[in-house]
């Protein structure tokens, strides 16, 4: 409503406030007050409310004359008397007057509003209820794309998965193969168990139900939640059992090691290699893991095999070689009265050297003993047999006998030993406990020129000086052939000489006989030996066979004295037939 307005044009100035035309009388009014602004009717009647001023009649309305009031100047402000009298005809300070038909278009503009909240606040509870209900939903169920081993339990109850579980071990086979080695295994063989409510328990508290728009988007890969065990060794007794039996054909590894090239002359290290021989240990761990996934294969490779325990790249590998050489740098050349009987080279030793557990190089002391008492035994010659051609061209073989060569072992291995260890080259003469005149290797004359030879078969005996020169011979009567009474046969020392002596014979502890001699060189002990016989009335022939002596060489007196001076303790004598 407008207020009433006198014809007369009020000319004050109209304020920032001033909305529409006033009425003249208003406007005069508003002058007559000081004040800038023409109130509205309803804000004239508020404040005549207000004021007391309430129950007078309004004056009567007139028709309304527009006039235009030119906009207010930005900026421009009330003069000072309007504001005061404004405040003045405020009735209840600090409180601002309310425009109802500013109060009724807010209404109208929030209406919309409050509808958009209601709609929303609807729309949210839905979707709060939504989310939650799915949320709950997944609490005792797998969310897509869930899988543990080759199961996929996307979307399944804990009940339903507990029983693929429980359906997947019953069905499981395990097949082990590679390399030419195949096994096949079922649970049964396993005796496979599985506590599945466990399992889908700890697989189900790997995800968030509550997170579940971000949980349907990802891949849920449980495999390491399934633990499957193998009750009883009955897995591992099987695989055992089929490595071994494969293995028994298989090439076993070979450790890296050190050896001796002849090309080279020297050791090297010589390297490992694999070979195709299975690890059992191995292949049981990997069966084991792939039990416990329901994994139904196992592939097995290059490291399931059976490794080296040395490698080449072992450094004492490195030093135990340089030991080896250096006990290869000897060379010792053993002789027999200055004849070589052996020689100690690089080829030789190194067949006794030996890589030890710790891998050092040491010598075999069993290969290089046996091989010290076999050289002692190719140059012992004391009994062994021997082959000679006598002076006159006849060819004899002798066996038996106390005279020859007798190597002391003991001392020869201690002289290999300490020579080896040093890398000794040198020349070296066998010790020995008993020597000979000559030396010709094994089973050759080892007995110089100067000899007494006793032909049993010729009943003849033989007496050779220095250059090998027949200087004295006799015919005899040897032993009576009859296992007791025989000249025993050998190569001997003369032990003695003796002019004269008596000859005692004695039979289980008795004496048989007691005959004095002339001359008497015995070469079997004291007891058997050369002597003169006047009791015999011929020599040589067959007379042996019928009036043998006891074993002595029996000799016509005469020859017997011949000899007694040329024969010295010491020299050779053979008896041969």
């Amino acid at each position: 409503m407008r207020a009433s307005m006198n014809k007369k044009k009020n000319t004050a100035p109209q304020g920032r406030h001033a909305i529409g035309p006033s009425t003249a009388d208003s406007s005069k009014k508003a002058s007559d007050q000081g004040s800038g602004t023409a109130p509205s009717s309803s804000s004239a009647r508020g404040q005549a409310a207000r004021s007391g001023l309430a129950g007078k009649p309004a004056p009567s309305r007139v028709p309304d004359a527009t006039i235009a009031m030119p906009p207010a100047k930005r900026g421009t402000k009330p003069p000072k008397s309007t504001v005061a009298a404004s405040k003045q005809s405020a009735p209840f300070p600090g409180v601002r007057p309310v425009d109802a038909s500013k109060a009724s278009k807010r209404s109208r503009k929030n209406k919309p509003l409050k509808v958009v909240g209601i709609t929303l606040g609807v729309i949210l509870g839905l979707l709060v209820a939504g989310y939650a209900g799915i949320a709950v939903y997944f609490t005792d169920r797998f969310m897509p794309n869930s899988n543990v081993g080759d199961i996929d339990v996307s979307l399944m109850s804990a009940a339903d998965a507990e029983k693929a579980l429980v359906e997947a071990i019953d069905d499981y086979t395990l097949s082990i193969g590679g390399d030419g080695f195949s096994l096949t295994l079922s649970s049964s063989d396993a005796a496979l168990s599985i506590d599945e409510a466990s399992v889908i328990r700890d697989m189900l508290d790997d995800t968030n139900p509550w997170l579940w728009p971000l949980e349907v988007r990802n891949d849920h890969d449980e495999t390491d939640k399934l633990v499957a065990v193998s009750n009883g060794t009955g897995l591992e007794d099987a695989i055992r059992s089929a490595v071994e039996e494969f293995n028994a054909s298989a090439e076993q590894p070979v450790n890296a090691t050190i050896a001796y090239d002849p090309d080279q002359g020297a050791f090297a290290v010589q390297p490992e290699s694999a070979g195709t021989a299975l690890d059992a240990d191995q292949i049981v761990r990997k069966a084991d893991e792939a039990l416990a996934v329901l994994n139904p294969k196992v592939t097995l490779t290059a490291e399931d095999l059976l490794k080296p325990t040395v490698l080449s790249t072992d450094a004492a590998l490195a030093t135990a070689t340089a030991n080896a050489n250096t006990m290869i740098a000897a060379e010792l050349v053993l002789t027999m009265a200055g004849d070589t009987a052996a020689t100690l080279d690089a080829g030789l030793i190194s067949q006794w050297v030996v890589l030890g557990e710790d891998l050092s190089a040491t010598l075999d002391d069993g290969a290089l003993t046996a091989w010290v008492e076999q050289l002692a035994s190719d140059c012992n010659t004391v009994g062994t047999q021997r082959s000679y051609t006598r002076p006159d061209g006849k060819s004899i073989t002798v066996s038996g006998g106390a005279y020859g060569w007798t190597v002391d072992s003991e001392a020869l291995l201690a002289t290999v030993k300490d020579a080896v260890a040093n890398g000794t080259q040198a020349t070296v003469e066998i010790p020995c406990s008993t020597s000979g005149k000559a030396y010709n290797g094994a089973g050759g004359q080892d007995w110089g020129a100067r000899y007494c030879d006793i032909d049993l078969s010729e009943q003849y005996v033989r007496f050779y000086d220095e250059s090998g020169a027949l200087v004295w011979e006799s015919p005899c009567v040897s032993g009576l052939p009859n296992g007791k009474r025989d000249t025993p046969t050998g190569v001997y020392w003369l032990n003695q000489k003796a002019s004269p002596s008596t000859l005692i014979g004695y039979e289980n502890g008795k004496k048989t006989y007691e005959t004095p001699v002339q001359y008497w060189m015995p070469f079997v002990g004291n007891s058997v030996g050369l002597h003169d016989a006047n009791w015999q009335s011929s020599f040589g022939g067959t007379r042996y066979k019928t009036n043998g002596s006891h074993g002595c060489v029996n000799l016509p007196p005469s020859a017997a004295g011949e000899l007694y001076g040329i024969i010295q303790a010491g020299d050779v004598v053979v008896c041969h037939w």
